[in-house]
């Protein structure tokens, strides 16, 4: 049985504007796990708008990963380092707010661990709203904003757990969560030697994420 819609937004002013929008007119922002993104501008705001890609089967697996997102960014509303959503569109468009800044592989960071603090405090918050990202070392899911402070991007891959969620679903969620903080670790070191005591109590690998290391070297 298909899952239903994800309930979506009640702005009527952007929901009309996007029924007419030509989405390849946009700034095109790359592609994610559920097809691809583009820069857009509407009433003074900048926006990063997603859509799903491709035809029949292929589409319908990114509509439910682009639904997957979107409650995802609902449970994390209002919290600080994640863009916000203006919510799921005609099952068809997620809205966020574009982030202006670098790339985090592109960025010259300042002295000093404060990012690297703000980044860790940005994860555990997520992780005690419920959401493991899952996707942390890939570089193109942090952004430096303008201000310097971190951003995650893309939370197609992202577990949800909530209350009354069964042993399955919470093994999963903690698994995905200790890849999220050895993720940091990496990202903070370039890679796993040579870390702080301080940094080490934070960094727990398990066998499966070594065999990949090993075998799939882009998730190092």
């Amino acid at each position: 049985m298909p899952s239903s819609p994800a309930p979506s937004s009640s702005d009527p002013e952007l929901a009309a504007w996007l029924e007419g929008l030509d989405f390849a007119s946009g700034q095109s922002l790359g592609r994610s796990n559920q097809g691809e993104v583009r820069r857009f501008r509407f009433r003074n705001q900048d926006l990063a708008i997603k859509a799903p890609s491709g035809r029949g089967p292929l589409r319908w697996l990114r509509l439910q990963s682009l639904r997957r997102e979107y409650r995802s960014y609902r449970q994390l509303a209002g919290l600080a380092g994640f863009p916000r959503c203006h919510g799921l569109f005609g099952d068809r468009y997620l809205v966020l707010d574009y982030i202006e800044g670098t790339d985090f592989r592109h960025a010259v960071l300042p002295e000093g661990q404060a990012f690297f603090d703000r980044l860790l405090g940005i994860i555990q918050a997520m992780h005690a709203r419920g959401i493991a990202h899952g996707d942390l070392k890939r570089k193109d899911n942090l952004r430096v904003a303008a201000n310097g402070e971190p951003v995650i991007l893309d939370l197609g891959t992202a577990v949800r757990c909530k209350s009354g969620s069964g042993a399955l679903r919470r093994r999963l969620f903690a698994f995905i969560r200790q890849t999220d903080l050895n993720a940091w670790v990496k990202l903070k070191y370039g890679r796993y030697e040579n870390v702080a005591p301080e940094d080490r109590v934070y960094l727990r690998r398990s066998w499966l994420e070594r065999w990949l290391s090993r075998w799939w070297p882009g998730r190092r």
